[in-house]
Order: structure tokens, then sequence, then C-alpha cells
């Protein structure tokens, strides 16, 4: 063992303390979700559906929704990329928007609400593969070896959990009220297999990572703390509790939310440094967006017709973000944008928005 040296490697997006409370242990907002919801049951809430209705709106008007708002600060109030995809950040948006309020006048709430929780879903788990791949490249942590078994653990970890969510074995599912979906499942052996991938890719991880500190060598600390907290976040939600789809939604993404904002949060600063509290002035506005959003749609699940076809831009948004999320911060097609998000110093681009 060398002397004098720690056995981990801690190198951090923005600091120890920031990316602690943002990017990892902001899991403890989805733990806080399932005891609001536990808390509302014991309240007596159950009974009624309000447990549900009460958690949900805690977390689309405080945690979703505000984290979809905050996509705009890269995308339109961006000069350079609003310039780079100008058709996308209009007639894209208009079309999304377009799209589901025919599908919603054509009886398709359902088919939207199955998309939406399927590309929701893997929108989340690429998000956390995103800050482990930061992790990775800012810890010399590169070695294809350590690529393919941390790829294996990450994503059969994750998709053991999806699989065991959407396989309902063509059982309805209640979203709220007298909503019921059935989710397209999947065979059982599909879920299980995924599992014994996992069992056995995270029993090499850990070896490997005893074999480094063995032979002298760093662990590469971020990532573990990144990977074990989303692994078990997702582990917690679809294996270890059982919630109504509504509330397993809002454990699953709060911690995603909150990882997001801290991201945006960073780029906003990095970006605008001149700007006095540009970060704090975005968040505001966020969620005043997101009690506005959040309040309509409890509107829409209480059977309100005009709170539905309201909130139908809304919900089409989300998707947007969605797509969207996919191209904005591939720090391939921007080395820019990754040597001033990465770089520790502050490179204002443009003027602000």
């Amino acid at each position: 063992m060398m002397q004098n040296q720690s056995i981990y490697k801690s190198g951090w997006i923005v600091s120890r303390n920031y990316d602690l409370f943002f990017f990892i242990g902001s899991f403890i907002f989805a733990l806080m979700f399932y005891g609001i919801y536990r808390l509302c049951i014991y309240s007596g809430m159950e009974v009624n559906g309000l447990s549900i209705l009460v958690t949900y709106f805690i977390f689309t008007a405080v945690f979703d929704h505000p984290h979809i708002f905050q996509t705009f600060s890269r995308t339109h109030a961006d000069g350079e990329e609003f310039a780079r995809r100008p058709k996308t950040y209009t007639l894209g948006i208009l079309a999304f928007i377009g799209a589901g309020l025919i599908l919603t006048g054509m009886g398709y709430v359902k088919e939207l609400i199955i998309f939406a929780a399927y590309f929701g879903s893997y929108h989340v788990i690429k998000q956390h593969y995103g800050f482990m791949r930061i992790y990775k490249a800012r810890n010399g942590d590169t070695l294809q070896t350590d690529n393919i078994i941390d790829s294996l653990t990450f994503y059969s970890g994750m998709f053991a959990c999806f699989f065991n969510n959407f396989t309902y074995d063509g059982k309805p599912v209640l979203i709220y009220g007298d909503l019921n979906v059935v989710f397209p499942g999947t065979p059982d052996f599909v879920g299980e297999t995924v599992w014994m991938i996992f069992k056995g890719s995270a029993a090499v991880f850990v070896l490997r990572q005893i074999q480094l500190v063995i032979s002298g060598k760093q662990i590469n600390l971020p990532k573990i703390l990144l990977m074990s907290s989303a692994l078990f976040i997702h582990y917690f939600v679809f294996f270890a509790t059982e919630t109504a789809f509504l509330v397993a939604e809002s454990i699953e993404t709060a911690f995603h939310a909150v990882q997001y904002q801290g991201w945006m949060m960073h780029f906003q600063e990095k970006k605008y440094p001149n700007v006095r509290k540009i970060a704090l002035k975005w968040f505001l506005v966020s969620l005043l967006y997101g009690i506005i959003a959040g309040v309509i749609e409890i509107y829409g699940l209480l059977s309100y017709v005009w709170a539905i076809w309201l909130f139908v831009p809304f919900s089409m948004l989300i998707l947007f973000h969605y797509f969207i999320d996919g191209y904005i911060w591939k720090f391939r097609d921007y080395p820019e944008l990754g040597k001033l998000l990465l770089s520790g110093e502050n490179v204002p681009v443009q003027s602000a928005p």
C-alpha cells in the first residue's frame, strides 16, 4: 500500500459538499416522499386517496415541474444553443403540444401515460449514468475493464428494477380515481435474468474495488457513492416497497429532480458569473411555474375536464424535456461546455439572458 496516500480518489464536479448534497445525497428527498406518503396514510388519508394526492402534489409542484422549467435556461435563454436549433425550440415544442392535444382528444390518455412512464424512467436512468461517467472522467477512471464492469453493474441493476416495475402480468394499475392503466408486460424470466446478471456483476464490481485497494491503487469514491445511491433508491421503490403509481413516480424522480436542479444552478453560475444571484432567480421562477402546473394537474386528476386540457401543454413539455435533454449535454458535441462546467473556471461566453 502506498504510504501517505488516501485509498480513494475524490474528484468532484463542483465541490465535495455541493456534489454530496445535489448529485449524490439528494436520494434523501426520495425517502422523504415515502415518509410523507406513510404519514398521510397514518393520518387517515388513505381511504379517499388524499395520501396519494398530497404526496404527488408536493412532488409535482416543488420538484418535478420546476426541474422541467430549468431546461429553458439551457435552450431558449442560451442564445448560442437557441441559434443552433431554432426550429426545434419553436416549431418542435408546438409539435409536441399539438400532438398531445390531438392524442388526448382522440382518447389516448392512457397510452400517453404509459409512454411517459417508460420514457421518464429511462430518462432518470440515463441521467444517473451521465453523472457516473463524469465522475469516472474526473478521476481518471477510464480503464476499459472498469468501464465494462461499471456499466454492466449499473445498467443491469437499474433495469432489473425497471422490469420489476413495469411487469404487471396484465393487471390494471391505478393512477388515480377511476383512471386505470394496463402496462405492457414482459415475461417474468426477463426481469429474473437481468436481476441475476446484476448480482453477478455487482460481485465482480466489489471484488474489483478490493483488488484496487490491495494493489495500492485508489478507488473512485464519487462514482461508488453515486452508483450506490441510485441503485439503492430504485431498489427501494420497485422492490422493497409497494406504493401507488403516482407515489412511486414521485419517489423515483425526486432524487433525479434535485440532481438536475443542482446541475442547472452550476451551469447558470458558470455561464453568467457576472449576473448577481442568477441561479436563485431561475430557481424562484421555476418554483412559481411548478406550483401553477401542479395545481392544474391536480385539478385534472380530480376529473375537472377544463384542467385536463389546460395541463396537456405542461405534460408535453415534460416529454420535450426528456427528448431534448439527450442532446444538449453531450460534451463530445459541446467541448466548450465541458470546459466551462468541468474546468473549475468561470468562462463567460455570452451576455446573460
